[in-house]
C-alpha cells in the first residue's frame, strides 16, 4: 500500500490531538499537522508508518501484513521510540524538539513543534548555491548544535541537507536522530547502514572503525560543500578505492568549484572537514570552529578595505554632483531675470512673514536658509524626483527654493507625460496620473484613459463571443472523446483557449490505444518481465494497478504462498538465513550423530511445501503414470492424510513428476534445509521453546500411546495413527507437522556425525548413500526422537507407515 492511502484521515483523534493534514513523509514515517484540542495549539505529529509492512484497520490501528512483517515492524518501532527518547532529552535552539513520545493505534508517535519553513535540500534545489556569507550563517548555529550533542555523548551520523530544516526566520534546525544511538567515546564502532551516500564519513562504511565528533564534522563539511558548489561530494568509499588503486582523489577541492573570492576562507574549513582519514580532520567542533573564526577575521579586514573603496568612489562622483547643482542655480537665475520679482524672498504685501521652525531671518527681514534646509534641498536635487521636491515643499513652505522646486516639478511633469505618450499604454498613463495628481496634462491623460476604456470594452465583447464559440467547439470534441473530434477542434481553433488541453487529450487518447495493445500483449505472455515492461512503458496508465497485481502474483518473495498448478502442493517462500544445526555436545539428550553443532548459511530464498505430501496428491501422480507404488492407508483414510508406505526411491518419482508437470525444479529437502525450515528461528531443541509447548505442533506418541518411550507432556487427540495434514499449529514459517505425523525423507546420504558436512545448506552426497536421513519424528516416536536436531536413517527402499515426505522448490532471483 502507498503511504498516502494509509495516512490518518483529517479529523481523526490521537491522544487528544486532531489530525488536520499531512505535511511530510519519509520511507518509514509520516508527519501530520495536528491541533491539541485542550490547548487549541498546532503541533507536528510524526507517526511510525512503514507502508510495506502494515495495513490500517477501521479503528485506525496498524496491523502487520504477516508474521515476518510483524517482526520487522516491531524492530523498527523500537528504533523509532529510541530516537524519540534520545531527542526528548536534548534542549537546543537548533535541534528539533520532541515534547513527548507515546504509543497508540498499535504504533508510536513523536509530538514536536510545527516549524514554518522548508528543508535545506529543497531550498538548494530551488536556489542552487549559497553565498559565502549565507554558508557561514548556516554553519555557525549548526556548529553550536553539534557541540551540544557531542557534549551529551551522542554522534548524529547523518548530517545532510535533507536533515536540516530552515525556519521562516532563517534558523537551521537539525532533524532525524535515528542513527544517534552511538556514544562519543574511544570504543564506539561505526553502526552498519548509518549515514547517506556523499555525506557519510569513511569510518561509517568500514567495520571496526571508530566514530566520534570527527564523523559529524565530515557530514557538515560535505553539506557546506553541496551548499557552495551545487555538487554532492564523491562518496568516501569511492575516494578510498581510488587512492588504494594509486589514482588521484576524485573529490574536486572546493576552491576549484566556487567563484574565486578574496576572502572565501570557508573553503579551507570545508577542505579540512572533508579529510578522508578521521585523524586528519579536526577532532572536535571547537578545533574546527577555529578555522571558521580565521575566516571571520579575514572578512573583517576585508570590510575595512571595502569602505575605502566606497569613499574613493564618492570622491569621483563629487564633481558631477556639483556640476548638476551649478546648472540648477543657473536655471533659477535665468528665470529670475525673465520674471522680475517672481523669486522675491519677502511676502506678497511686503509684510514680514511668520517665522517657520526652519527659517533663519535677520533683523533686516531678509530670509536666510538654515543648515537643515540647505541639506534637504541638496538631497532633493541629488534625487531629482517629484516626490523629493514635493516633500521638500511641504517641510519648508517658505523656503527660498520653493520656486526652483516648482520649476523642477513642471520639468519632471512634462518629461513624465512625454514618456507616457511615447509608451501609448494604459499603464503608462495611469503611472503618470499617480505620480502627478492634478498635473499639467491631467485632462489629456483622462481623455486618453477613456479611449483605452472604450477600446478595451469593444475588445472584451469580441473576445467573449469568440471564447463562447471556442468553448462550444471544445465541449463537443471533449464529449465525443475521439482522436477525430479532437483533430477537428484543433483544425478550427489551432490557437484556441483549449488547444493545449486538446493536444494533451490527443496524446492521452493515443497513449490509451497504445496502452490497450501493450496490456493485451503482456497478458498473453503473463511473465514478470512482460508486466514490468508494460509498467515501465506506461507508468501512469489506466491498467498499471492490474499489472502490478499480476507482478505481485508472480513474484515469489519471502512469505509468499503459491501453487504452481491447481492440484500442486501449497508452497511458501522462506528467506535466506543462517542457523545453528545439530545438538550441543553438553546436552543430556544429544546423540553423537547430531554433533558437532555448526553454523549453516543458506544464501538464497527457496520454497517449501506447507504440508506433508498427501495421499490425494500421491494418487494424482499414480493416475498420471509417474508414481508406480500404490501405498495402503492402514484404514486411516486417504485424502488429506500424509502419504505413508513410500520409500526414498518412490519420493524421487514424485518430485520428478512434479518438476516435469510445472516446469520448475522440485526435490526433497536437504537435511540443512529441513532443519532450517523446521526451526523457523527456534534455537532450542523443542519446537515452541520447551517440551510441553511441542504438543501444540506435533502428532507424536504421547501419554495416550502407552509406549515406554512416550512423550509424557502430551496427550494426543489421535492415538497411534496419522492426522490429516494441518490439523495442528504451524511454526513461525507457516509450516505444519514438521514434528510428528510422519517422519520426512531428505536428500542426504547417511553419515554418523556432522564432521565435514556442507555448511551452505546443500545435501551431503558423500557417505553411505544406500541409506538416507529422515527427520521430524512421527506419530510413533517419543521424546528423544521429536527434538528438532534428532536425525535417523533408513534404507532407500524401505517403506513403513510412519515415514512420508515434503518437497522444496528453487526460487529464481526476483
Amino acid at each position: 500500500m502507498s503511504m498516502e492511502s494509509l495516512a490518518l484521515a483529517p479529523g481523526a483523534i490521537v491522544d487528544q490531538l486532531r489530525i488536520d493534514r499531512v505535511i511530510g513523509q519519509g520511507a518509514f514515517a509520516i508527519t501530520y499537522l495536528v491541533t491539541d484540542q485542550v490547548l487549541n495549539k498546532s503541533f507536528a505529529l510524526k507517526e511510525f508508518l512503514p507502508p510495506e509492512l502494515v495495513t490500517r484497520s477501521a479503528d485506525n490501528s496498524l496491523r502487520p501484513i504477516d508474521q515476518a512483517a510483524g517482526t520487522a515492524f516491531a524492530n523498527g518501532l523500537s528504533r523509532f521510540l529510541s530516537e524519540g527518547r534520545i531527542v526528548a532529552q536534548l534542549d537546543h535552539a537548533n535541534i528539533v524538539k520532541v515534547f513527548r513520545c507515546f504509543e497508540a493505534n498499535e504504533t508510536a508517535y513523536l509530538l514536536m513543534p510545527w516549524y514554518h519553513g522548508e528543508a535545506l535540500h529543497k531550498l538548494l534545489k530551488r536556489s542552487g548555491v549559497l553565498s559565502t556569507d549565507e554558508a557561514l550563517a548556516l554553519a555557525n548555529p549548526l556548529l553550536d548544535a553539534l557541540a551540544y550533542i557531542h557534549q551529551n555523548g551522542l554522534v548524529h551520523q547523518d548530517i545532510k541537507p535533507a536533515n536540516i530544516y530552515i525556519t521562516e526566520n532563517g534558523q537551521p534546525i537539525l532533524l532525524d536522530f535515528g542513527a544517534a544511538g552511538q556514544r562519543v567515546d574511544g570504543d564506539t564502532l561505526a553502526g552498519p547502514g548509518h549515514g547517506s551516500e556523499g555525506y557519510a564519513a569513511l569510518e561509517q562504511s568500514e567495520s571496526g572503525r571508530h566514530v566520534g565528533p570527527w564523523t559529524d564534522i565530515y557530514g557538515l563539511a560535505a553539506t557546506l560543500y553541496r551548499c557552495t558548489s551545487n555538487r554532492i561530494p564523491v562518496p568516501a568509499s569511492q575516494r578510498q578505492k581510488a587512492l588504494q588503486e594509486g589514482k588521484a582523489d576524485p573529490l574536486l577541492p572546493i576552491h576549484e568549484l566556487i567563484p574565486e573570492q578574496e576572502y572565501s576562507g570557508i573553503a579551507q574549513a570545508i577542505g579540512t572537514g572533508l579529510a578522508l582519514e578521521p585523524s586528519s580532520r579536526p577532532q572536535s567542533v571547537e578545533e574546527w570552529r577555529g578555522i571558521f573564526r580565521k575566516t571571520s577575521r579575514q572578512r573583517k579586514t576585508a570590510a575595512g578595505e571595502f569602505s575605502s573603496d566606497i569613499e574613493q568612489e564618492g570622491r569621483e562622483w563629487l564633481p558631477i554632483i556639483l556640476l548638476g547643482l551649478f546648472g540648477v542655480i543657473l536655471l533659477a537665475a535665468v528665470i529670475y531675470l525673465f520674471t522680475g520679482d517672481a523669486l522675491n524672498l519677502g511676502t506678497p504685501s511686503g509684510q514680514p512673514a511668520a517665522e517657520s521652525p526652519q527659517s533663519d531671518r535677520t533683523g533686516d527681514g531678509i530670509r536666510h536658509e538654515s543648515p537643515e534646509e540647505r541639506a534637504r534641498w541638496s538631497s532633493a536635487l541629488d534625487a531629482d524626483t517629484a516626490f523629493g521636491y514635493q516633500l521638500f515643499m511641504e517641510d519648508f513652505p517658505d523656503s527660498i527654493h520653493q520656486d526652483q522646486a516648482l520649476v523642477h516639478l513642471e520639468r519632471l511633469d512634462h518629461q513624465a507625460w512625454g514618456y507616457a505618450r511615447e509608451q501609448a499604454s494604459k499603464a503608462a498613463i495611469e503611472a503618470y496620473m499617480e505620480q502627478f495628481p492634478g498635473g499639467l496634462h491631467e485632462v489629456d491623460a483622462k481623455i486618453q484613459l477613456n479611449e483605452f476604456k472604450l477600446a478595451e470594452e469593444a475588445a472584451q465583447r469580441a473576445l467573449l463571443e469568440q471564447e463562447q464559440q471556442d468553448r462550444q467547439a471544445w465541449d463537443k470534441a471533449r464529449s465525443e472523446r475521439s482522436i477525430a473530434s479532437v483533430d477537428a477542434y484543433l483544425a478550427a481553433w489551432p490557437g484556441g483557449l483549449h488547444s493545449d488541453e486538446a493536444r494533451t487529450l490527443r496524446r492521452q487518447l493515443e497513449s490509451e490505444l497504445d496502452e490497450q495493445r501493450a496490456f493485451r500483449a503482456a497478458g498473453k505472455l503473463n511473465t514478470i518481465e512482460s508486466w514490468e515492461s508494460f509498467v515501465k512503458a506506461f507508468p501512469t496508465g489506466n491498467h498499471v494497478a492490474e499489472a502490478l497485481e499480476a507482478i505481485d502474483g508472480l513474484t515469489l518473495r519471502p512469505g509468499k504462498r503459491f501453487r504452481d498448478c491447481p492440484d500442486c502442493p501449497s508452497m511458501v517462500v522462506v528467506p535466506a538465513g543462517s542457523f545453528w544445526q545439530g545438538s550441543d555436545e553438553t546436552s543430556p539428550d544429544a546423540l553423537k550423530k547430531e554433533t558437532p553443532k555448526r553454523m549453516v548459511t543458506i544464501a538464497r530464498p527457496f520454497a517449501v511445501s506447507i504440508f506433508e505430501i498427501t495421499m490425494e496428491q500421491w494418487d494424482l501422480c499414480r493416475t498420471e503414470g509417474s508414481c508406480t507404488t500404490n501405498p495402503a492407508d492402514n484404514g486411516w483414510g486417504r485424502g488429506s492424510r500424509p502419504v505413508i508406505l513410500v520409500s526414498w526411491n518412490d519420493a524421487q518419482e514424485f518430485t520428478s513428476w512434479l518438476s516435469k508437470k510445472t516446469g520448475q525444479s522440485y526435490s526433497l529437502p536437504s537435511e540443512s534445509q529441513w532443519e532450517y525450515v523446521a526451526r523457523a528461528g527456534e534455537e532450542s531443541d523443542w519446537l515452541g521453546g520447551n517440551r510441553a509447548s511441542l504438543c501444540e505442533f506435533g502428532n507424536i506418541a504421547g501419554s495416550e500411546s502407552g509406549f515406554r518411550w512416550q512423550h509424557s507432556e502430551c496427550a494426543d487427540q489421535a492415538a497411534i495413527e496419522t492426522l490429516p495434514v494441518g490439523s495442528l499449529k504451524a511454526n513461525a514459517f507457516g509450516l505444519h507437522d514438521v514434528i510428528g505425523n510422519v517422519a520426512e525423507w531428505t536428500l542426504d546420504c547417511m553419515n554418523l556425525s556432522y564432521l565435514d558436512a556442507p555448511a551452505d545448506g546443500s545435501a551431503w552426497g558423500r557417505g553411505i548413500c544406500n541409506s538416507r536421513m529422515t527427520r521430524g519424528g512421527s506419530w510413533f516416536t517419543g521424546t528423544r526422537e521429536v527434538r528438532l536436531p534428532a536425525r535417523f536413517n533408513l534404507k532407500n527402499g524401505d517403506r513403513n507407515d510412519f515415514t512420508g515426505f515434503r518437497v522444496v522448490r528453487t526460487v529464481e532471483e526476483q
